[in-house]
């Protein structure tokens, strides 16, 4: 197995949404880097994850990189076809497919050393041929809609079977017409619809109340109502009178009431389910209880005869080719510093796991452009820099957070890094890995500015006294 050695380099695992975006900022930072994607196309699971019908829940204007306008004539809510061709062209605009490495699968990432200070030892596939590269860094950025996660009922059921994930087209039902879909999520929304609008009529079972939020509220998509951080009992009061206004009670569609608090779980953005259900197109089930053959039985003692189930339940977080014990695992979650930093360890970034509620559009450009700051800041460290930035913010489990959160404690997070680096001058650096000079701090670029959070640094209460030491 060839061996290459890239001790200035940092890899990027994943050419979609996320990486691409990550990769526009290194590039303009000056960080040299080496991407990967194990399939031979642009966009991710935009690309090979999501039906031909698919549109965008959150709005073009909420979804789309700051730094690359979607095209004036796109709509509100683009297709799959429009998010695919719109991803090729940021791709093409800022010339970052020359360097992707397509049909190359990561299969193991290894730290040179017990923290990762001296880099990190990547496996790379490309069918029968293997090749190891030594990185100063790596970014995760493969996303984590990939493995699926099916729940497991009693007894055996005769019918079709699929997961969401490999779902693209009517034709995937099967033609016995009786179609059943399990899940409660944007996904399981969708495909019940269309499977009601191919047969006439689809079930959907729900193992608990969800929380729905319409894509648009009085005209107004819902993604664009998360610009300026409020706190989270404000946020809950406010957007419940939306919903009581735009839907009324869950009851009277037959959906059980929700048994959480408003956004302390992922939240189903869909119109056209409640159309759907108010036309009977679309009947509610209970969760499943058992199964027998064709027959499905569900919790509240009713049955149903099925040709098909079509499971939209989700997916579980895997890094297979890391050393998973190397994460602390909470609910099923990775405890990460900002969604981003792994504690312990140095040169090794999570980039892209994180459910905001509206569009991601500027999280990943902003967060990129820290992420580039990071990179080269850790260079200076003597100690990974998971370690003093968990001094005032730290690990979590959870991956949701509202957007004007995520890009409030971005901008602390810069100002954390840059106090950090004023030290390394002063004090004339730390351990230099990359062979950068021991005593010479590189130039960071200028804050960029987050519109619309306000100064809600202040209403998080991290106050900036506490940002300087």
């Amino acid at each position: 197995m060839a061996r290459i050695s890239t001790p200035e380099r940092l890899c990027i695992i994943g050419a979609g949404y996320v990486g691409n975006g990550l990769a526009r900022a290194l590039r303009q930072a000056g960080v040299p880097y080496d991407q990967f994607e194990a399939t031979g196309e642009i966009g991710g699971n935009w690309a090979h994850g999501v039906y031909d019908s698919t549109h965008l829940i959150s709005s073009k204007k909420s979804t789309q990189y700051v730094e690359y306008p979607m095209p004036a004539d796109y709509p509100t809510f683009p297709s799959r076809a429009q998010m695919l061709r719109y991803l090729n062209d940021y791709v093409d605009h800022f010339h970052l497919r020359e360097h992707i490495e397509f049909d190359t699968e990561v299969v193991e990432v290894r730290p040179l050393d017990r923290t990762g200070m001296a880099g990190w030892r990547v496996t790379l596939s490309t069918g029968e041929r293997r090749e190891q590269r030594e990185y100063a860094g790596v970014v995760v950025a493969n996303g984590h809609y990939w493995e699926r996660n099916i729940p497991v009922y009693p007894g055996t059921f005769s019918g079709r079977q699929l997961h969401s994930r490999d779902y693209r087209r009517p034709a995937d039902f099967g033609t016995g017409g009786r179609v059943l879909v399990v899940g409660g999520g944007n996904s399981a929304s969708d495909l019940a619809v269309e499977a009601a609008a191919t047969f006439g009529s689809a079930d959907l079972s729900m193992r608990s109340g969800y929380w729905f939020i319409p894509k648009t509220i009085f005209g107004i998509p819902a993604s664009e109502l998360d610009r300026v951080w409020l706190p989270m009992p404000l946020q809950r009061l406010g957007f419940k009178a939306l919903l009581r206004l735009s839907y009324g009670r869950y009851e009277q569609y037959g959906l059980q009431r929700p048994d959480h608090k408003l956004f302390s779980k992922d939240v189903t953005v869909n119109s056209s389910l409640m159309y759907a259900l108010l036309h009977g197109k679309v009947r509610p089930r209970r969760e499943i209880a058992r199964f027998d053959g064709s027959t499905v039985h569900f919790a509240d003692g009713t049955s149903g005869e099925y040709d098909t189930i079509v499971w939209a339940t989700g997916f579980r977080t895997r890094f297979p080719f890391l050393d998973e014990s190397m994460f602390v695992w909470e609910n099923g979650q990775p405890l990460l510093i900002e969604h981003v930093l792994v504690p312990r360890y140095a040169n090794l970034y999570i980039w892209g796991l994180v459910a905001p509620r509206s569009g991601a559009g500027r999280i990943i450009s902003h967060g990129s452009d820290f992420l580039a700051e990071a990179v080269l800041a850790q260079r200076l460290l003597p100690v990974p820099l998971s370690d003093l930035v968990a001094r005032r913010m730290p690990a979590r489990s959870s991956i949701l957070a509202g957007s004007a959160e995520i890009l409030t404690r971005i901008r602390l997070l810069r100002r954390i890094l840059r106090g950090h680096c004023r030290r390394a001058r002063l004090l004339g650096g730390g351990m230099a890995s990359w062979g950068a000079p021991r005593a010479t701090a590189p130039d960071l670029p200028p804050p960029v500015s987050v519109p619309d959070a306000g100064d809600a640094a202040h209403a998080v209460g991290l106050l900036e006294t506490e940002l300087s030491a």
